[in-house]
């Protein structure tokens, strides 16, 4: 199956090189609808945006220190987590919200029903970032200079690295269906010799790590997302492109990393839910913009340059049809068709109300993002395109 799947890079390479036409249907570029909804606390810094099954959009407002959804009735509640906690990013699973904290160092789940906040204080004192939810239950988050790993029995896995620079991060992380675990290095230091290059890839189930270098020199790998077919897409932050990784093909390093498991400190404790009425959306046509690029093929790599200059995009969904939705920090959403090489861009209406993080709803099309208004002193807001137009 794997071998089946893996047959679609070969055709965007052909794709490429040939200017055949796509095998993905036509890009329909009518105008799309942007709608935003202000945050039930203001100034909230809303981040680390996800849709649960039932269609209710979960988010953290880090800043007001609290976890607020919008259900599907349009109303919104908010939770706040106690002792000065800073829940950063979320996701929705069958056992209740989890999220990063992190200001008390921590891994929080929230039982929705009963407001109830179980923290998971990690030993090493590390602080995580992005988190995602393994197919056996397993918390994976990244920290500082490593990631690491909630097991279901409260056991939690550290695996620790040399970072390039002093001041970078691990930054995004994305699960395989085979358990690997891809995860990016960062910083803010622009593109050159300043800039980060690494994207690493655990096997947990022996321990090895393999690196591979972003095809330009300090691109600053941020996003990730590992694709069924064994493929992998990075975000280079400051390079300007989406880049698609062939991890057989590409170059590679190879170590052995002795992980740390230790059991975490649990605490509990009780959140008073609070109720907002149903908020009405602001609706903003949408008009894209479309450009055809020519890509940069490299040994395992694949560099699609975006249109926007300085884009700094970094959040990335692949819907069913293959195309990369993406936000920038610029101020735009962007699907890409890799197939044809095409990019469709979408103004935010609220200009400068990034960061931004992303989540796509499958079931009717909604990309949603979060405005945490670190650039300006805006409104915070969350919003979704249309999708389907």
């Amino acid at each position: 199956m794997k071998h089946v799947l893996r047959l679609a890079l070969p055709a965007i390479v052909g794709a490429i090189l040939s200017g055949a036409p796509g095998a993905c249907p036509a890009t329909d570029v009518r105008p799309a609808t942007i709608a935003e909804f202000a945050t039930p606390s203001p100034s909230s810094s809303p981040q680390g945006i996800d849709v649960a099954v039932d269609g209710s959009v979960w988010y953290a407002e880090t800043t007001a220190g609290k976890l607020a959804v919008r259900h599907p009735d349009g109303t919104s509640s908010e939770f706040p987590v106690s002792n000065g906690g800073q829940p950063f990013i979320v996701k929705a699973a069958a056992d209740g919200i989890w999220f990063t904290d992190s200001s008390r160092h921590a891994i929080g789940r929230l039982d929705p029903r009963s407001g109830k906040i179980d923290e998971y204080t990690i030993p090493s004192g590390a602080s995580p970032f992005f988190i995602q939810i393994g197919a056996d239950g397993s918390k994976w988050f990244t920290e500082s200079a490593g990631v690491g790993r909630l097991s279901p029995q409260g056991a939690i896995t550290e695996w620790t690295f040399t970072l390039e620079h002093p001041d970078d991060n691990m930054e995004q992380l994305s699960l395989a269906p085979w358990g690997d675990v891809w995860f990016v290095e960062r910083n803010f230091d622009g593109v050159g010799a300043a800039g980060t290059n690494k994207v690493r890839r655990l096997n947990p189930r022996t321990n090895v790590v393999s690196t591979y270098a972003v095809p330009t020199l300090g691109g600053t790998p941020s996003g990730v997302v590992a694709n069924a077919d064994g493929t992998v897409w990075v975000s280079e932050y400051y390079a300007n492109v989406l880049a698609l990784l062939d991890p057989l093909v590409a170059p590679h390093s190879d170590e052995t990393v002795a992980p740390d498991t230790r059991k975490a400190t649990g605490q509990s404790a009780p959140s008073t839910r609070t109720v907002s009425a149903r908020a009405l959306s602001t609706q903003t046509p949408a008009s894209p913009v479309v450009h055809t690029v020519q890509p940069v093929v490299t040994r395992g790599w694949i560099e699609f340059p975006l249109p926007t200059a300085n884009a700094e995009a970094e959040d990335m969904r692949v819907d069913v049809f293959g195309n990369v939705w993406f936000e920038e920090d610029a101020g735009f959403l962007g699907r890409l068709d890799p197939y044809a090489a095409r990019f469709t861009e979408y103004a935010i209406p609220s200009a400068n109300s990034g960061y931004y993080n992303i989540a796509m709803d499958a079931r009717n099309g909604r990309l949603w993002f979060t405005e945490a208004g670190v650039f300006a002193p805006v409104t915070t807001k969350i919003g979704y395109l249309t999708t389907r137009h």
